[in-house]
């Protein structure tokens, strides 16, 4: 069942959370789902995204983590964004 009331974009890209490598699952205008191998300590966190050679910033609020099991562990974590350029939500627009 869809719990976001935007629609999400999958799109994979590397990222970092907390300075972090990570990488991008889907994103919304409201959230974004983050992968990566450990979850970071604090409940606010910086990402960093790399759009067309630039890179941005978003502020956001960690809101779960999943543990997902495999060869490599990894976590999904689920982000609501609190603050974005107008950057990330261009892209978002462009992307639909």
């Amino acid at each position: 069942m869809e719990k976001r009331k935007e629609m999400r974009i999958r799109k994979r890209m590397l990222s970092s959370l907390e300075n972090k490598p990570a990488i991008v699952v889907d994103m919304s205008q409201n959230g974004i789902k983050i992968s990566m191998s450990r979850p970071p300590q604090s409940q606010t966190v910086d990402i960093r995204l790399q759009i067309g050679g630039k890179v941005i910033s978003l502020k956001g609020d960690i809101r779960w983590i999943s543990r997902m099991v495999s060869n490599q562990a990894s976590n999904n974590i689920g982000i609501a964004i609190r603050e974005a350029p107008p950057e990330y939500y261009e892209m978002l627009t462009i992307s639909d």
